[in-house]
Order: C-alpha cells, then sequence, then structure tokens
C-alpha cells in the first residue's frame, strides 16, 4: 500500500476518496495518510482522516504521494501557487483514474492528475499536470489540456480543442471543435462555446459569452 496525502479539506475530496476506495476495491493500492490543510487544526478529522499540517508542510512526508483537490469555480486560479507552496517534485504526485473511466492507451496524463469514473478520455488527448476530470466528463480527440485545468462534471471538450493553462470548465459546459480557451478562463456551469476564448475571460450562456465588466460608482 502507497501512503497518499490530500491537499485540501474542500468538496473535491469526496471525489478522490470515492476514487481511492475504488481502486483499492480491485487492488489494495492507496492508503489515505491524512490531509494537509492551511484553515483546518493539525490533528482534526475530515471524512475520518487526520489533518497533518500545513500545506507548506508537505515535504516533512518524504515517503508519501500526494494529490491536489483544491480546485473550485473561485479558487481554481490559486492552483499553481498551492502545488508551488509544497515545493515538492513532480514525480511527487499521485494521478489516479477510477476504474469506471475510459482512458485511452493513447492518451497522456501528466503528474498530479485524477479522474473520476464515468470520463471519457479520448485517444490522442494530452492532459497536464495537475489537471481534475469530473465525473461522466469527456475529452474529444486530440485535445490539449493545459496544466492546473479543472473540468467540472458532465462538460464536454469535442475534438482537437487546445485548452490553456490554469483554466476552469464549468459542469455540463461544451466546448466545439477546434477552439482554444485561453489560460485562466473560466467558462461558465452549462456554457456553449462556439468560438474561441481570450485568456483570463469568463464566458457564460448558450452561446457563451464574456460577461459584462462591473461597473463601481
Amino acid at each position: 500500500m502507497k501512503s497518499l496525502i490530500l491537499l485540501g479539506c474542500g468538496g473535491n475530496a469526496y471525489d478522490v476518496l470515492d476514487i481511492v476506495d475504488a481502486i483499492n476495491a480491485l487492488r489494495p493500492t492507496w492508503n489515505i495518510a491524512g490531509f494537509l490543510d492551511d484553515g483546518r487544526e493539525v490533528e482534526s478529522r475530515f471524512l475520518g482522516h487526520v489533518i497533518l499540517g500545513r500545506v507548506e508542510n508537505a515535504r516533512q512526508f518524504a515517503e508519501a504521494m500526494f494529490l491536489n483537490t483544491i480546485g473550485s469555480d473561485r479558487s481554481f486560479r490559486r492552483r499553481p501557487e498551492l502545488i508551488a507552496a509544497t515545493g515538492l517534485p513532480r514525480a511527487q504526485f499521485a494521478t489516479l483514474i477510477h476504474p469506471g473511466a475510459l482512458v485511452s492507451c493513447r492518451a497522456q496524463l501528466g503528474s498530479g492528475v485524477y479522474v473520476c469514473g464515468g470520463a471519457s478520455i479520448a485517444g490522442a488527448v494530452t492532459l497536464g499536470d495537475h489537471v481534475s476530470i469530473g465525473a461522466n466528463a469527456t475529452i474529444g480527440h486530440d485535445s490539449q489540456l493545459g496544466d492546473y485545468t479543472v473540468v467540472g462534471p458532465a462538460a464536454v471538450v469535442s475534438g482537437f480543442v487546445t485548452v490553456g493553462e490554469g483554466c476552469y470548465l464549468g459542469a455540463a459546459s461544451a466546448i466545439k471543435q477546434q477552439l482554444s480557451i485561453g489560460a485562466g478562463a473560466l467558462v461558465g456551469m452549462a456554457a456553449s462555446v462556439t468560438r474561441d476564448i481570450a485568456a483570463g475571460a469568463v464566458v457564460v450562456g448558450n452561446p457563451a459569452r464574456p460577461l459584462a465588466p462591473i461597473i463601481h460608482n
């Protein structure tokens, strides 16, 4: 059994624990050693597992593997900063695939990736490091997702799409084939993207359009 420490005590931790349970049901592989979370007391517990310390304490656990679960529509742009704060080498991050996911042998997955149950990753797909794929999401052939990107449940990325680093694709959103999503962009829940999205943009609706900037009087 390999020791695994999870970063963050948010809702995504449920998904990762479900992946671990499903993997272990087929073959005992992972032991959850605990969590690192900056907002909880050391030695308190979350979902039955101990809080071992803060994210910056990761290097104290040299024998463990790690996986980041932090990344909501509010926090996704902090993912590079959180990973950097661990001070860990790339090789110390685990990649977990739910046994109920369909991942092509012709796809390439980076370090620190997790793929939830029911997801489909087609051939010639490249997922960068620390990419999260939600339940029942679909990534079409020849698409590329940059590091730190989060794909929500039931989102669809069609073929030949390029998604930049650190994007967030909301639940049930859909990206038309051969488009480009700029780094740091957020695609809202159920948005239908039919044209390229600029870096850092926030788009919503069907068809997806940029949110108007808030004007402060």
